[in-house]
């Protein structure tokens, strides 16, 4: 008999929400094999099985959020694989974070569910400088959730007069289908979006600019190595890599672009762990190429293109999608000109990069065709101002336009 336990997905992860069981009772299933469908603060990915046999019994249903180690199933057949449920080393005593039974114990006992704080909660509370024993948690079981803590680090409103009458206002009524449409719940990843991104506008002081860049010389350059990089490595070379590789080595010389602010103080990173956004059915992710600053072109490429393809499959780590500096976010393959992107919080800044397409330019007062893209650079002006954010772009600009990449290349 082996015990199926709720795994430890990465340093940050405390607690996980089984999204779907892939196998039901009475099923076999293989060492290895696709066993469930879990969900953290921004990751969904799965889950294979310790061992093979059959699962006899699952403990906890689907969209429950448990603790890490909890009990989940238990499957009767061979011995278990080698190792955890994932080859993710376990945090060691001495960088592990604050366990959320030891954060619990300051916390009144609401419940068996109330002890249970995730990653972002705790963040929250402590930037926000919210006292967790006295927020009354309103998720299940008393849960404290994100929302409980931005709700208790709110200033309170200012007291109104009172109006002659008070009238109740009406909850919404349940959606009902009219005819044409379709209701829908929200999917669980969406609704992490909207979260995110909400509270991204609301904590920020979002500014803009973009500039358009010739990207004649990296185009050529694309097109001479493609066939070549293709049977060499495997997959295709797109023009990602070379714009993560300009931005990066911006990034490096204008740290700011690079940087956080922390409460009252500002934390400038002198290193470039790159969030690369990925579209997949769900909606969104930012997988993030940890150490891009020590990556040449080539590097980069084979990165991407693995987070990208393990994105898609629902096969990242949390810790994959955690730490990142800065975001680059592509709509260019569909068709988008130019984009206005969201921060990425707790980064200061987010480029867009759009449609490569040739375009009648100016050169040297003739009109040529060219490929031309516009990069867009949305930017927290509580941090960056007008001006460092135009040098910034001029410098990601400078470099796409003059660089030589045929080298980083290798071909």
């Amino acid at each position: 008999m082996t015990s199926v336990k709720m795994p430890q997905l990465g340093e940050t992860v405390v607690e996980g929400t089984i999204l779907k069981w892939l196998k039901a009772e009475g099923e076999t299933v293989e060492l290895d094999e696709p066993l469930f469908e879990i969900s953290t603060d921004k990751v969904d990915t799965e889950v294979p099985s310790v061992a093979s046999g059959t699962l006899t019994k699952i403990l906890v249903p689907e969209g429950a959020t448990v603790s890490v180690g909890t009990e989940l199933a238990v499957i009767e057949g061979e011995a278990a694989g080698a190792g955890a449920l994932v080859s993710v080393a376990p945090a060691s005593a001495t960088s592990a974070p604050v366990t959320a039974s030891a954060q619990a114990a300051k916390l009144p006992d609401r419940g068996p569910r109330s002890q249970i704080l995730s990653p972002l909660v705790r963040k929250l509370a402590a930037e926000h400088g919210v006292d967790l024993a006295r927020v009354q948690g309103t998720g299940t079981g008393g849960r404290i959730t994100k929302n409980d803590v931005l709700a208790a680090a709110a200033p309170p409103a200012p007291a109104a007069p009172a109006p002659a009458a008070v009238q109740a206002v009406p909850m919404p009524a349940p959606a009902v289908a009219m005819g044409g449409e379709e209701v829908i719940p929200v999917p669980h990843i969406r609704g992490l979006i909207a979260e995110h991104m909400k509270r991204s506008l609301e904590v920020s002081a979002r500014a803009w600019n973009a500039v358009e860049v010739n990207m004649e010389n990296v185009a050529r350059l694309r097109e001479r190595s493609k066939e070549a990089f293709k049977a060499r490595e495997g997959f295709g070379l797109t023009y990602m890599p070379f714009v993560t590789r300009a931005v990066t080595e911006a990034l490096v010389a204008f740290p700011m672009v690079n940087s956080e602010l922390r409460g009252d103080q500002i934390v400038v990173k002198h290193y470039v762990n790159m969030g690369i956004a990925v579209s997949y059915e769900e909606g969104l992710i930012v997988p993030v190429l940890k150490g891009a600053d020590t990556m040449n072109l080539l590097g980069m490429a084979r990165g991407i293109n693995d987070l990208a393809l393990r994105a898609r499959a629902k096969k990242l780590l949390p810790d994959e999608v955690h730490g990142g500096t800065f975001t680059i976010t592509n709509p260019g393959p569909f068709g988008s000109l130019i984009s206005v992107p969201i921060i990425n919080q707790p980064e200061s800044a987010i480029l867009g990069f759009d449609s490569v397409e040739k375009r009648p330019v100016v050169i040297d007062d003739a009109i040529a065709i060219r490929h031309m893209v516009y990069l867009s650079l949305s930017w927290d002006h509580r941090l960056i101002d007008g001006a460092l954010a135009s040098q910034f772009l001029s410098r990601v600009k400078q470099n796409l336009e003059t660089w030589d990449f045929a080298e980083d290349l290798a071909l």
